[in-house]
């Protein structure tokens, strides 16, 4: 490594010139792809639209009796601050959440690593390699929990040599239960406790497992009702991946993956590049980063979310360390070449996340039904009345546009959330890829106040719906001959009645 004298006045000021560069350009990258425009697409929407509807979920969907409270109690806390001290704009809260999201986990390591550059290499090659690193700007909490991954890696070589770390220790506290309280995924917080583990790190195993335990039950207390609220969560992830016959029927982000083989091939040549340059040493792969990298990849062949929220943020972690232990070798600290790479490194990344390719960041959104438009609002639910739809992203947008709409959903966020009747002619739906005889126990069970919102290139052609295209491609459909019907009515039935029902046209459906 380069012998490095103390700093001199002018050699400090390049040092804080490239901390200050590096944080400007994360700030900068983030306001940038805002600056196009652009809004999450997902959950991000919900979690506005439920904060500025003032609602609980059991008055916004029809959802199964087990789901008793909000899944993400501490961020909706966070955005109910946010909205009393900024107004209740939806824009101003969607923009808040990815800034602050982004920023929660990129700006952290610049301030750790010696040579902060190193991480934005890592991030400017994970943009590269990966499309991981979008997912920093979905604004949703899940964010919190990527960012506990990095503080595990910050930390605990930190506690390893330390003999009283007590500092360290509460604050890997604090950030588990800022984690469970906003986000809520505890049961997954083993996997950096087993990659300590499969490293040998007992002491740091059992500290940090403690301060693991502890953060989880601060954070599920801070929910009121703690007991009820680890329950649920797990109930919700067993049932998310449990119920449905192929794996095309979960959402996208619980279905697996192919294996980053760009992010494979990095990782071989860096590994490749230590062992030429004559710096091989196995503690570069015997240790709790690489190996919780390693187990989240593995178990990203079964659900790619263990790669893209647990497995990436250890990776950047790591390929940061090895970067920067190259600009340690090859770079002064103080020296004009590394602040020219650094200027090269933060430009690199500034320009390849925030050019709009493909209208990336800044297409057009569709138009959506509107309960302030007088030609929309027919063709929307009435006052308790519900919305039947197939289509997650059809909620999340109607949803955000109509957070006061006076109806329910049967899909929103989560299929795992419907009623066991519901879901099952979903399930149905998908098996038979919108058949148009699956709709029928919904248009059995719907009454006047009820609509079927489906997204269609045509016209559907689903009976016993009157159909009308409230805008491009989104058609609504409402009963005729209400007083004709003899389908399921639920008004009239109790729920093993309905379901019953439904099973019965199911069974004429498939045939």
């Amino acid at each position: 490594m380069i012998d490095e004298a103390l700093p001199n006045p002018q050699q400090r000021l390049i040092r804080s010139f490239i901390l200050l560069i590096c944080l400007a350009t994360l700030l900068m990258t983030c306001l940038r792809v805002l600056g196009h425009g652009y809004s999450p697409s997902d959950d991000a929407l919900r979690h506005v639209a439920m904060v500025v509807s003032g609602k609980a979920w059991a008055d916004i969907l029809v959802i199964r009796p087990e789901m008793i409270m909000d899944s993400h109690p501490g961020w909706h806390v966070i955005l109910r601050g946010v909205q009393s001290l900024m107004g209740g704009d939806k824009q101003l809260l969607l923009n808040f959440s990815v800034l602050f999201l982004f920023l929660a986990f990129t700006l952290p390591p610049v301030l750790y690593f010696r040579r902060g550059e190193a991480w934005i290499a890592s991030l400017a090659l994970a943009t590269i390699f990966s499309g991981a690193v979008y997912r920093l700007f979905y604004g949703r909490p899940f964010v919190l929990s990527m960012t506990l991954i990095l503080v595990f890696c910050l930390l605990w070589t930190r506690i390893k040599h330390k003999p009283k770390p007590v500092l360290e220790l509460m604050v890997f506290t604090g950030v588990t239960a800022l984690a469970t309280w906003a986000h809520g995924s505890w049961f997954l917080y083993g996997l950096p406790l087993a990659a300590l583990l499969l490293a040998r790190e007992y002491r740091v195993f059992a500290l940090m497992t403690l301060a693991t335990l502890v953060g989880i039950v601060l954070g599920a207390l801070s929910t009121g009702s703690p007991f009820i609220f680890l329950h649920q969560l797990l109930f919700q992830t067993i049932n998310a991946l449990g119920q449905h016959d192929f794996h095309r029927q979960l959402v996208g982000e619980l279905q697996p993956f192919a294996g980053e083989p760009l992010i494979v091939i990095l990782v071989g040549g860096l590994l490749l590049w230590r062992w030429v340059r004559g710096g091989w040493d196995v503690k570069v792969v015997d240790n709790p980063v690489f190996y919780l990298a390693t187990i989240a990849w593995i178990l990203g062949f079964s659900t790619v979310r263990f790669w893209t929220d647990w497995g990436w943020p250890a990776l950047a972690f790591w390929v940061a360390l090895e970067l920067q232990e190259v600009f340690e070798t090859y770079l002064k600290k103080f020296s004009m070449r590394r602040f020219i790479l650094c200027i090269a490194l933060c430009l690199v990344l500034f320009l390849s996340l925030t050019n709009d390719r493909g209208s990336r960041w800044s297409g057009v959104m569709s138009e959506w039904p509107n309960m302030e438009n007088a030609a929309h609002r027919p063709w929307l639910p009435a006052e308790g009345g519900i919305l039947y739809n197939d289509d997650m992203s059809l909620f999340y947008q109607v949803f955000y546009l109509n957070p006061n709409g006076p109806w329910r959903y049967t899909l929103g966020f989560e299929p795992a959330w419907m009623t066991e009747d519901n879901l099952k002619i979903y399930r149905h739906i998908q098996l038979t890829r919108g058949k148009n005889e699956s709709y029928a126990p919904w248009v059995g069970k719907m009454t006047a106040k009820d609509r079927m919102i489906l997204v269609r290139g045509v016209k559907p052609q689903i009976e016993g719906l009157e159909w009308h295209e409230v805008t491009p491609s989104i058609w609504s459909g409402r009963v005729v001959n209400i007083a004709k019907k003899t389908d399921v009515n639920p008004e009239h039935m109790n729920s093993k009645e309905v379901c019953s029902a439904c099973e019965d046209q199911l069974r004429k459906a498939s045939k």
